[in-house]
């Protein structure tokens, strides 16, 4: 049975994160079986994969059955992965030339919060960008508000885009200890929270009394002012034109 080294690879399932791929395949035989090396690349550790591999003759790609290793479901990025594929048993005799493709799709990606970072300050009123890496193409995913260890309400549901660009909302409390929960519809173990963050409102309280203060600051000091005047002489009673 005969070999193509020059093995076809194809890229991977683009999930918000990053390209991933498969390279760097080859070929040997041992005895009936046919040993398949390949690397594949992830963007961020606790990615899971399906691999498939398919054979290319007579110009369609057929999907092998009787293979074992790193094939299937859950296969994790790593260098140097190896399948080995029962060939004889599979399609028997064959003296020609054969050529492979590996695919590989990423099922499963953790969660990670990019924003809000630590100790960022959100205005209500104004929009903020909240932003991730992580779970799958078209996964469907919830935001969620939570303040300490209470949630507050459900911000949205989303398809898996990296961001989401949120209104903070005008009658939310100012405070401290907020967080973003962001979890995978369908898989709702798959979740995590962002950082700490603080609420403040959009104009500063001291800063709307500012006017105020200044309208009372002005008023007291004409008052005082006034008071201070030296007092003005008292003056004639008015001439009536009548005799004295």
């Amino acid at each position: 049975m005969k070999i193509l080294y020059a093995l076809l690879f194809t890229m991977l399932i683009h999930a918000g994160a990053g390209a991933q791929e498969v390279s760097n395949l080859r070929a040997e035989t041992k005895g009936n079986l046919v040993i398949i090396h390949y690397d594949l690349a992830g963007t961020m550790p606790g990615q899971l994969f399906e691999v498939r591999v398919f054979v290319l003759r007579d110009g369609r790609a057929d999907s092998l059955l009787y293979v074992r290793g790193d094939v299937g479901k859950n296969v994790v990025p790593g260098r140097n992965k190896r399948m080995e594929w029962g060939a004889k048993k599979e399609i028997g005799v064959f003296d020609n030339t054969l050529a492979f493709k590996v695919e590989a799709t990423l099922t499963f990606s953790p969660m990670a919060l990019k924003n809000p970072a630590k100790a960022t300050v959100w205005r209500r009123g104004k929009g903020h960008d909240i932003a991730w890496a992580g779970g799958v193409e078209n996964e469907s995913l919830q935001l969620e508000l939570w303040k300490d260890t209470t949630l507050s309400f459900i911000i949205t549901r989303i398809a898996n885009q990296g961001n989401y660009d949120w209104q903070v909302p005008v009658a939310l409390a100012p405070g401290d200890d907020y967080k973003i929960r962001l979890a995978s519809v369908d898989a709702p173990t798959n979740f995590r929270f962002s950082e700490p963050f603080s609420v403040r409102r959009k104009i500063p309280l001291a800063a709307k009394f500012i006017p105020l203060g200044l309208a009372a600051a002005v008023g007291t000091w004409l008052l005082v002012r006034r008071l201070s005047e030296p007092a003005e002489p008292d003056l004639p009673p008015p001439d009536d034109g009548l005799p004295k």
